[in-house]
């Protein structure tokens, strides 16, 4: 147990970040107290790479960046790999960063597009689903408002752990660039419902269901440093999951709403509404726990 906030081990859920640039996040890293970080390595929306387009138009994703941070920093980066349930492969993927050393989970995003929106709902995820509980391999998933489709892989898949990204909240206001679920004729996404919550909190309900906190500041309409309006709805998260069923993430590289690294990391780390354990576990011990990524200290 922490006995103090400057005593606690902050690990970040999610961050983009590549090509290169692996010395700069460590001095970043070292600037703000963060130990170690969860990469999803992320080249922009140009491609959504790195990566290439195979024949049968799945795009399947590579991790170059990341991959040579683990390697030379072991103890400070780990990376999650997204998988396209269209890539034939997906099975060998699956296994492969199952077994690679410094890959801990996948990720998939069927909210970017209405087509995925709408092949999650019809269960067209299970082959990768199976394949991933068989391997004992943490999913994160990407489904911003759509809490209502993930209980039946929930039920379907007990032993597999899913971790529902960025809150499970209907996106930030002004995104333009995902078609799922966007108002007819909108450009973009009209923002924040922050009566939404109440249905992702209902998915506590399943002990395989973690909550990353990320991009909280847009999803629940609150831009102003330190954001008191955010620390109710967390503690509704807390009371309903418990602490080591949440995680926090900063997103530092694809924060869509301008906070800086050290506001996203500081407005929780120093918030007085929650306790030195509960802190622990959200900004840390529930990422180390449910990856199985334990500190080096640990290891030794």
């Amino acid at each position: 147990m922490a006995g103090t906030v400057s005593d606690i081990e902050i690990v970040d859920a999610q961050i983009h970040f590549g090509p290169g640039g692996i010395s700069e996040i460590i001095a970043a890293m070292d600037a703000l107290g963060i130990a170690a970080v969860l990469a999803d390595e992320f080249w922009g929306l140009d491609t959504w790479g790195p990566g290439y387009m195979l024949t049968n138009g799945a795009y399947r994703v590579t991790s170059p960046t990341a991959e040579l941070a683990g390697w030379l920093h072991p103890d400070r980066f780990a990376y999650v790999l997204r998988i396209d349930r269209n890539d034939p492969e997906f099975a060998s993927l699956i296994r492969m960063v199952k077994t690679a050393p410094h890959a801990r989970a996948m990720r998939i995003l069927p909210g970017l597009t209405a087509t995925e929106l709408d092949a999650f709902a019809d269960g067209a995820y299970d082959p990768m689903f199976a394949i991933a509980q068989q391997e004992r391999l943490p999913c994160f998933v990407y489904i911003p408002g759509r809490a209502d489709l993930i209980p039946r892989y929930l039920e379907k898949f007990p032993d597999l752990t899913f971790v529902v990204d960025h809150c499970g909240m209907p996106i930030e206001a002004g995104i333009g660039f995902l078609d799922a679920d966007r108002p007819e004729g909108r450009d973009n996404h009209p923002g924040p419902d922050v009566s939404y919550f109440t249905q992702v909190l209902k998915l506590a309900e399943w002990p395989n269901v973690i909550l990353k906190w990320s991009h909280a500041q847009g999803m629940f309409g609150t831009p102003e440093y330190p954001f008191a309006p955010l620390w109710p709805q967390l503690r509704r998260a807390v009371e309903a999951f418990g602490a080591y069923r949440i995680m926090w993430a900063s997103d530092h590289g694809g924060n869509q709403t301008g906070e800086s690294w050290a506001e996203l990391l500081f407005c929780l780390r120093d918030c007085p509404d929650f306790t030195v354990e509960e802190k622990s576990w959200l900004l840390g011990k529930t990422l180390r726990t449910v990856l199985g990524w334990h500190a080096a200290m640990e290891q030794e």
